[in-house]
């Protein structure tokens, strides 16, 4: 009847009922996610909110500060990977590259062409010869009397990522190779070599070794075990071993169990215990994994060996595809972890390499020049992937320069915290560029290897921006030799550029002298 005399008013009142409920069911939305600007995350290259964005995001994600997690291989070359043609398995990193909340970052460079360097310059965003680690940290253990330069430990002075995390309330913690220095004093007491763990630098948890470790491994710690071993291997009868150690109330410790099997397991055990305890903690973590795949002396186990060798490699080169494969299957392992823990979303995961393949193995650079130890592409540009899905939401293949000195920079960021203004920092926060805001770095990237803290001897000077890269060979603390390279056109630096393009040649070698001094 009412449709009959005032079909219009009853509509004009449906819709009043409809606007209310919509704008009641709103206002409990509002309530029960309410916007605030404590944290910047990013959303289609915008600077959005994990609270305006916790609508999308699983209860368990709604902790402000993001967890973050370092993977580090070691010596693993830039065509070691499956995703850039190299022969080893690595499913799960080819899925954490292509996944739809990562960028791959195929110009990712690590800070140093070898192992120490690059560690120095990851956890302080600083050019490592600035505090003396030189090369390797090995040297001091081979001379007492210490009358050339030796690469140091890295100093107590030196500010870390994690003692930036803890400061500004992480948990920490790290597993794995540290090689930054020995854990206890020298047999002959050499003050000049002094004790430098993880937990003088930031680590609350931490079991380590002091330098590489076999990727299969028992542990000398233990000696009844000393003179068993879990596979021989490539390396025929001499046994794997290393040594882990962690700090106890008495001291320095070693790890007092064997350890049996592949050394990345074995990592991912301590791991995964100490991310389930931090979630039932609710407390934000940074977790340092520092694997020893695949630096010499790589073994695999049986299981991950007979894949390769069922398909007529060699004997080494399983042990070293292996290895890898291993190492692989536990990146897997923990992104399963972080989506069943539900924080998946809320983990930034950075997964790089310290440096390119060890020369005589079956390591791959896909083409590019050099290998470890070289200034070239092949000794420094590493694979290297970030996934966080709370900030990147698409997939991208990047040719941004990253660097392993640009880990720091971005966390100072991340928490919006501002660095001492007399403490320099070489690196530069990437959170720009993971937000979309910027698509070239702007700011060179400097090497220097082979110093030995004498700038009037014979080493190598690299810088690189984002598009040419000039090579300098220095001696008597002259440049002798440069050569100029065009890394967008020429990726494997087959063409010495420094004759066509001498302006550009000019202003880079000024900008290297000025660095230098």
């Amino acid at each position: 009847m009412l449709f009959g005399k005032n079909p219009l008013k009853v509509l004009i009142y449906c819709f009043i009922i409809f606007l209310f409920t919509v704008l009641v069911m709103l206002h409990l939305l509002w309530r029960r996610f309410p916007f605030n600007t404590d944290s910047p995350i990013i959303r289609d290259g915008q600077l959005a909110t994990v609270s305006s964005l916790r609508g999308d995001l699983s209860p368990t994600t709604s902790t402000i500060r993001p967890n973050v997690i370092l993977a580090l291989a070691d010596d693993l070359g830039w065509g070691d990977v499956q995703y850039n043609k190299g022969n080893a398995f690595t499913p799960n990193l080819n899925r954490m590259a292509h996944s739809p909340n990562s960028i791959l970052l195929q110009r990712y460079y690590s800070g140093g062409p070898v192992c120490s360097p690059t560690r120095g310059t990851l956890l302080t965003g600083r050019n490592h010869n600035r505090y003396c680690v030189w090369t390797a940290n090995f040297a001091g253990r081979r001379r007492g009397d210490f009358v050339m330069p030796e690469t140091m430990p890295l100093p107590l002075s030196e500010i870390t990522v994690a003692e930036v995390m803890r400061e500004a309330g992480y948990s920490t913690a790290l597993f794995g190779k540290w090689h930054l220095g020995d854990f206890k004093p020298l047999k002959d007491g050499n003050k000049k070599w002094p004790v430098s763990h993880p937990g003088q630098h930031g680590f609350e948890r931490w079991l380590a070794t002091e330098r590489s470790a076999p990727s299969c491994t028992i542990n000398c710690g233990c000696k009844q075990f000393q003179n068993s071993t879990c596979v021989t291997g490539h390396y025929g009868d001499r046994p794997p071993c290393t040594n882990y150690y962690t700090n106890k109330s008495a001291g320095i410790e070693s790890w007092p169990d064997p350890i049996l099997g592949d050394d990345s397991h074995f990592i991912w055990s301590l791991a995964a215990d100490y991310i389930r305890d931090q979630v039932k903690s609710t407390k934000p973590f940074f977790l340092f994994l520092p694997f020893h795949t695949v630096h010499k002396r790589y073994i695999a186990t049986e299981h991950y060996r007979d894949i390769y060798l069922k398909k007529n490699y060699s004997l080494d080169e399983a042990d070293y595809y292996g290895a890898i494969s291993a190492m692989d299957e536990v990146i897997g392992l923990l992104r399963e972890l972080l989506e069943e823990l539900g924080i998946k979303n809320n983990t930034l995961l950075w997964f790089s390499s310290d440096n390119g393949p060890e020369l005589h193995t079956p390591g791959m650079t896909n083409g590019l020049r050099g290998a470890k130890y070289s200034l070239y592409e092949g000794g420094v540009r590493v694979p290297s992937v970030i996934e966080w899905p709370d900030a990147i939401r698409s997939n991208k293949e990047s040719w941004f320069p990253v660097v392993s000195n640009d880990v720091l920079p971005t966390i100072y960021d991340m928490l919006n915290i501002q660095p001492k203004n007399d403490y320099p920092i070489d690196g530069i926060s990437i959170l720009p560029f993971l937000q979309g805001k910027v698509s070239q770095r702007n700011q060179s990237i400097y090497w220097a290897f082979n110093i030995n803290g004498k700038f009037n001897s014979s080493y190598s000077i690299s810088t690189s921006g984002d598009r040419y890269k000039l090579m300098v060979r220095y001696e008597n603390g002259k440049s002798q030799h440069y050569e100029l390279f065009d890394l967008v056109n020429d990726l494997t630096e087959r063409s010495n550029l420094s004759g066509k393009y001498p302006a550009v040649s000019k202003k880079l070698l000024t900008e290297v002298e000025a660095w230098r001094q």
